[in-house]
């Protein structure tokens, strides 16, 4: 009988050929084989969720190398690595592959589905930094009606982990409290279950990190790493899109599949909805989908205004109303300029020793923020737009399905979002629309304007209108 070692490079090498350089190198490169007798081979595995995943992934391909090196019927057994460093291993073992059940027994038996039984073994996993902003909280967070259903729902999330809300999108521009969000699901996940592995990073450490894996043949253990994650927090995750990112989004993938089927939390941010994000792959995508979508448009003057007086409450800053009005008017973009403005003027404040005034107010304002004039409004849109169009503005709001009110509305809400600094969900509102009405809208216009060269110079017509 041949040396179970060259029999299993037999294995390997059948296996390379079915199988992504990728996919081989994580997962059936690094297994060991320990003995085969004629009828039973033992594997070594470095954790049972190697197994699950390649029972859930590669099971074809995997029996039929194993059958047609060590024969048809060969039973596959495991012993699994519990430290890396000294090679202990858990002494029981788990069947694996085995065909010499009949299918019906095997069905009857859940072999097909998930022939490795978990091993009743605890591996005390030695704790990890959350790299969460202890300042970040729901507390400390301001809610207003431009935020409320995402701040709602992560708040289920985070006192839920594994159930509705164990996948959450949050998408929105820079500096809207994305972020923050983020930062409080974890803050208050360890505060409710004080031994759960939290990990808060960026999609660009992420990247950082898999590359130094792949650099270093580690990819394995950086797989298993976050597969040991209860939360995983993941901000930009935009930053993963691109031609040149696909093995990192595979990685991605089959991190985001494991913590899912493990009822794991998974939140992720973008500057964009999942539906804008170009060069991802297709099933990377979908899981993105998957769950709860939340926008978080930018502050309106309510919540500016909301936010300026948590703040100045909070650091112990007095200012006139005067001022608080003009900056929650002049500061429009996102949280971190009114948070940058309030911190000049309580420095100029003390280097002055005066106190905060409107004038103060005008010139740290004027220095700090370019003061744009203001968005073009929704009616003004749906009024051109009408008037292109031969369309009256209520019938336009309205439920008609008219070939050219459809058309006409579609137009309005693709200006709207191009000319005007609104949200998907702002806009429905203003258009008796949902925000996926609209983000529908605005695809099936923009490709029509690509297609369709008279449609496109009325577009661009109603456009250079609008900015006069």
């Amino acid at each position: 009988m041949q040396d179970v070692n060259t029999l299993w490079e037999d294995c390997l090498m059948l296996l390379k050929k079915e199988l992504t350089e990728s996919a081989f190198a994580t997962w059936f490169k690094p297994i060991k084989p320990l003995s085969f007798d004629g009828t039973t081979l033992v594997l070594m595995l470095r954790s049972q969720m190697v197994a699950d995943y390649i029972e859930d992934n590669y099971i074809d391909a995997y029996s039929r190398a194993i059958f047609r090196v060590f024969g048809a019927g060969t039973r596959v057994r495991y012993r699994i690595l519990i430290d890396s460093q000294s090679g202990t291993t858990i002494g029981t073992v788990s069947d694996g592959v085995d065909r010499q059940a009949t299918k019906n027994e095997a069905l009857s038996s859940n072999q097909a589905k998930a022939p490795y039984a978990p091993q009743q073994v605890q591996v005390q996993l030695p704790p990890i930094d959350s790299r969460l902003n202890p300042t970040y909280t729901f507390e400390t967070f301001v809610q207003g009606e431009c935020n409320k259903l995402v701040r709602v729902a992560s708040l289920s999330a985070a006192q839920a982990t594994g159930a509705t809300f164990n996948r959450l999108f949050i998408y929105g521009g820079s500096g809207v409290g994305k972020t923050h969000l983020m930062n409080a699901i974890g803050n208050q996940v360890k505060q409710i279950w004080p031994d759960k592995r939290v990990l808060y990073l960026s999609a660009n450490e992420f990247k950082t990190q898999y590359m130094d894996a792949a650099q270093r043949n580690q990819v394995s253990n950086f797989i298993q790493f976050y597969q040991t994650i209860d939360v995983l927090l993941i901000d930009d995750i935009q930053i993963l899109a691109g031609p040149t990112m696909q093995k990192t989004q595979e990685q991605f993938f089959h991190i985001f599949n494991y913590l899912h089927q493990s009822r794991k939390q998974i939140v992720m941010t973008s500057d964009r909805s999942p539906m804008e994000i170009k060069d991802v792959e297709d099933r990377l995508l979908t899981r993105m989908r998957w769950g709860f979508q939340g926008e978080m448009s930018k502050p309106d003057y309510s919540l500016r205004k909301s936010i300026l007086q948590n703040k100045m409450l909070r650091d112990g800053i007095d200012m006139p109303d005067e001022v608080i009005n003009y900056i929650a008017e002049n500061v429009r973009e996102n949280v971190r300029d009114l948070e940058g403005v309030l911190a000049s003027l309580l420095v100029h404040s003390m280097v002055q020793n005066a106190p905060i005034d409107i004038e103060m107010a005008r010139s740290v304002v004027e220095t700090l923020v370019d003061i744009a004039p203001q968005d073009i409004l929704l009616e003004n849109i749906v009024e051109v737009v009408c008037a292109e169009f031969g369309v009256q503005p209520s019938v336009l709001l309205g439920k008609s399905r008219e070939q050219t009110v459809a058309t006409a509305r579609q137009v309005a809400m693709y200006l709207a979002k191009k000319l005007t600094k609104k949200s998907f969900v702002e806009i429905g509102n203003h258009f008796g629309r949902t925000h996926a009405t609209v983000m529908y809208a605005i695809k099936a216009t923009s490709d029509l304007i690509d297609t369709n060269v008279q449609l496109a110079r009325r577009v661009k017509k109603l456009e250079n209108m609008l900015k006069k």
